[in-house]
C-alpha cells in the first residue's frame, strides 16, 4: 500500500512540476526549446499515473478483504505520497540540471524611445552596471538591481560616442546635436554619477549619431577623437594635455581620423584617406602621456575604407573592411614591433566570422559583436558559408591566424568573455555554455545552464558581475532593459 502511494504521490509531483518549469505554458522548437528535464518528467509522470493508479486499485482490494476497515489504507497511501515527495524532487533536480533563475529586473525605460548606446561595469564587490542610453547614463546595482543614479544628457543633444571601458573609475562619454557633429565630452564618475568635467571640441563631420571608438581612457589620460587629429585631457579634471594633427596630406581625397583606442600608454589612431575611387590609410602609434608619434604603419587597403573597428586596445585588432569586394575583409591583429599584421579573414572555405553586421539602432556607441579578445586569442561566433545563424564559436590565435579550436552551439544571442582563460556564450533559446578560451572545453558549473526566464531581445549584451550574470538589452520598452540571472 505504501508504495503504492508513493507511485502516485511521484505521479502527482511530477506532473506540477513538469507543467510548471514551461515558460507560458507552451515550449518545443529551436527558439522555444522546453527546459532540460521536461521531457523524462512528464513521461513519468504518464507512466507513474497508470501505474499508482492500478496499483492503489489492486493493493487497496486485497488489503480491505484480509483487513476490513478504511484508515489504515488510507494512512499508508499518504505516507507513501509523503514519503517519495523529498525524493521525487532530488530526481526532478537532477533530471533538469542546473538553472539560471531571474534575479531581479529593472523598470522599463521611460520615454519609450530611448534605446541603449553601450554599457559599463565598474568593478569589485559591489559592482556596478552602467547602461549608456541615448538621453541619460543610468546605473545599477548588479546584485539587486536597484538604480544607483542617473545622469540626464544635455537639452537637445543625444549620447554619440562613449569610452570602451571604465578606468579610475572614471567613464568618458560625448554628445551631440541633432544632425551635428559629436562635438561634447564630460569625464563621468561612475561611482556617483557626477559629471566631472566638460570639453567642446571639434566632432568629426560624419559621426553624427552613435560611433564606436571616438573616446578612450588610459594612464589618466582622457583621449576624444576630433575631425583633425586626437586632443588629450586629463582624465580626473579634463584639463588640455596635448593634440595631435593627423589630417597628412592627400591629393586625390582627404585625410580624417576613424577611430582611437588606447592601452599600456600607447595611443592608437585609425587614419583613413578617402578619394573618388581609391582608399588608403595608417595606423598612427601615439605616446600616451605626451601625444609624441612612435611610428605609423600604412593598412593594406586600396579602394574606401567601409569599416574600422577596434575589437582589441591590448593587443591592438582592428576590424577592417573595403568597399571593393575583393579587398581586405579581416580581422587584423597589430604585434608589438614593426611587422605586419596577422590577417584572419572574415570569410574562409568552411565559415564565416559573424562580424560584418555592425550597425543597428542598439549599441551603436559601443557595438555588441558576438566577439571578443582574451588575451592573445580572438574568440567569435561563426556561421557555416552563406548561412544565416551562428552554428559555432571558433577561436583565433593573433600570433598567427590559426585556428584554435572549433565548438558547436545552437545559435549566438550574446558573447562575452569572463576571465582571462573562460569565454560565455549565451544562445537565443536560453542556454549557457562556458569555453575554455585555450582549447575550446566547456568548463564551469556554469556549462550547459539552462535560463528559465527567456527575456532575449534583438541586440542584447551579457555581462558577468559580483557573482550574477546580467543581460543588457538595446531596447527598455518591450523587454526590461537589463535583468540579472543566478
Amino acid at each position: 500500500m505504501t508504495a503504492a502511494g508513493a507511485a502516485a504521490g511521484l505521479a502527482v509531483e511530477f506532473h506540477v512540476l513538469g507543467w510548471t518549469s514551461v515558460p507560458g505554458g507552451s515550449c518545443g522548437g529551436r527558439y522555444r526549446p522546453c527546459p532540460d528535464g521536461t521531457t523524462p518528467t512528464l513521461l513519468l509522470a504518464f507512466a507513474l499515473t497508470f501505474a499508482g493508479y492500478l496499483a492503489l486499485l489492486l493493493t487497496i482490494g486485497k488489503f480491505t478483504d484480509r483487513r476490513p476497515g478504511k484508515v489504515l489504507p488510507a494512512v499508508l497511501a499518504v505516507t507513501g505520497v509523503l514519503l517519495a515527495l523529498w525524493p521525487g524532487w532530488q530526481a526532478y533536480l537532477w533530471m533538469r540540471g542546473p538553472v539560471l533563475d531571474l534575479a531581479w529586473q529593472a523598470e522599463h525605460d521611460r520615454p519609450s524611445s530611448v534605446r541603449a548606446e553601450g554599457v559599463w561595469t565598474v568593478g569589485g564587490h559591489g559592482s556596478t552596471v552602467v547602461r549608456v542610453r541615448s538621453d541619460a547614463l543610468a546605473a545599477y546595482d548588479a546584485h539587486d538591481g536597484d538604480r544607483r543614479w542617473t545622469l540626464r544628457a544635455p537639452v537637445r543633444e543625444s549620447v554619440c560616442g562613449m569610452s570602451e571601458g571604465v578606468a579610475d573609475g572614471v567613464g568618458l562619454v560625448a554628445f551631440a546635436r541633432y544632425d551635428k557633429p559629436c562635438d561634447t565630452v564630460w569625464g563621468v564618475d561612475t561611482r556617483t554619477g557626477r559629471r566631472l568635467w566638460e570639453r567642446r571640441i571639434e566632432g568629426v563631420p560624419r559621426f553624427t549619431s552613435g560611433s564606436d571608438s571616438l573616446l578612450a581612457a588610459d594612464g589618466g589620460v582622457a583621449l576624444a577623437l576630433t575631425g583633425t587629429g586626437v586632443e588629450a585631457y586629463g582624465l580626473t579634471d579634463g584639463r588640455p594635455r596635448w593634440n595631435a594633427d593627423l589630417r597628412g596630406a592627400k591629393a586625390d581625397g582627404t585625410c580624417a581620423p576613424d577611430v582611437v583606442s588606447a592601452a599600456g600608454g600607447t595611443a592608437r589612431v585609425v587614419v583613413t584617406c578617402q578619394g573618388q575611387e581609391k582608399g588608403s590609410g595608417r595606423v598612427v602609434t601615439l605616446d600616451g602621456a605626451t601625444g609624441r608619434q612612435r611610428g605609423s604603419r600604412a593598412l593594406p587597403v586600396e579602394s574606401p575604407v567601409d569599416t574600422a573597428m577596434v575589437l582589441s586596445a591590448e593587443p591592438f585588432t582592428l576590424l577592417l573592411a573595403e568597399r571593393d569586394e575583393r579587398g581586405v575583409a579581416a580581422v587584423l591583429a597589430y604585434p608589438g614591433g614593426d611587422g605586419d599584421p596577422v590577417r584572419i579573414p572574415l570569410s574562409t572555405d568552411d565559415e564565416d566570422l559573424m562580424l560584418r553586421a555592425v550597425g543597428g539602432d542598439d549599441f551603436t556607441a559601443r557595438p555588441a559583436l558576438p566577439a571578443t579578445v582574451s588575451r592573445n586569442t580572438l574568440v567569435v561566433a561563426t556561421q557555416k558559408p552563406g548561412g544565416y545563424d551562428a552554428d559555432h564559436v571558433s577561436a583565433y590565435s593573433l600570433g598567427d591566424g590559426r585556428r584554435l579550436w572549433r565548438a558547436g552551439v545552437d545559435g549566438v544571442a550574446a558573447l562575452v568573455s569572463t576571465g582571462p582563460d573562460r569565454v560565455a556564450v549565451l544562445g537565443p533559446n536560453g542556454r549557457l555554455w562556458t569555453f575554455d578560451t585555450a582549447d575550446g572545453d566547456r568548463i564551469g558549473e556554469d556549462d550547459g545552464v539552462m535560463v528559465t526566464t527567456n527575456r532575449l531581445a534583438g541586440h542584447t549584451r551579457l555581462l558577468r558581475a559580483d557573482g550574477t550574470w546580467i543581460v543588457v538589452n538595446g531596447e527598455g520598452t518591450k523587454e526590461p532593459p537589463l535583468y540579472g540571472l543566478r
